[in-house]
């Protein structure tokens, strides 16, 4: 009787304390970075909203939250938006390898860089104001495409067929969207502490509101 009690006390006591602590749940900005406003909002359903502005560049991302112990674990859904689109894999007679990206806001061309694996391009070009790069000819393996806004991903194609030399992409719509895999934070009473989805570092604080 006496150990079923002293069990009893240890439970509600347990009971207590799980229903003491803070809920994770609001929203929490950012603070310390110049010139960036970021935050992350937490809802009761265990879901997520992110949102990055810094200068004229505004991205967003979401997904689901988990709590373990006093860390969260922040995790998109899916897999990531592929940024761009291989609409076009052919092989053409002119002896060249060309790529050439299509978007009607050429203003975004201009952050576009290209790097082809096999065609003796070992590094990433900017590719021209009219969305087109032409490379010495070689058998290409792997074209990779890389959108300096946003630089933590870089998307990899390749060529439909051997032999291919000319490819033509289009920007995927969602390209600006973040991707967050098992993000770790640590749940304080003030706020969030830990990295930051697209900011180097592992040591930010999101004040809550």
């Amino acid at each position: 009787m006496r150990l079923f009690k002293i069990l009893t006390v240890f439970i509600l006591a347990e009971f207590h304390a799980i229903a003491q602590s803070p809920s994770p749940v609001g929203i929490y900005y950012l603070e310390g970075v110049m010139e960036t406003a970021s935050g992350i909002k937490l809802d009761a359903d265990s879901t997520f909203e992110f949102f990055f502005s810094q200068g004229a560049l505004d991205r967003t991302g979401k997904g689901k939250w988990s709590k373990e112990g006093d860390d969260l674990i922040l995790q998109s859904e899916g897999l990531p938006a592929p940024g761009f689109t291989l609409m076009k894999s052919e092989k053409r007679k002119d002896g060249k390898n060309t790529v050439v990206v299509n978007e009607t806001n050429t203003m975004l061309l201009s952050f576009i860089y290209v790097q082809l694996t096999g065609a003796g391009i070992p590094e990433f070009l900017k590719l021209g104001t009219d969305g087109k790069m032409e490379f010495d000819k070689g058998d290409v393996k792997k074209i990779e495409l890389l959108f300096e806004i946003c630089p933590e991903r870089i998307h990899e194609f390749a060529p439909k067929r051997s032999g291919d030399n000319y490819f033509e992409f289009a920007i995927h719509p969602e390209i600006l969207e973040v991707y967050t895999k098992n993000l770790k934070l640590k749940f304080t009473d003030g706020g969030l502490e830990g990295a930051h989805p697209l900011l180097k570092g592992e040591d930010f604080y999101y004040r809550k509101e």
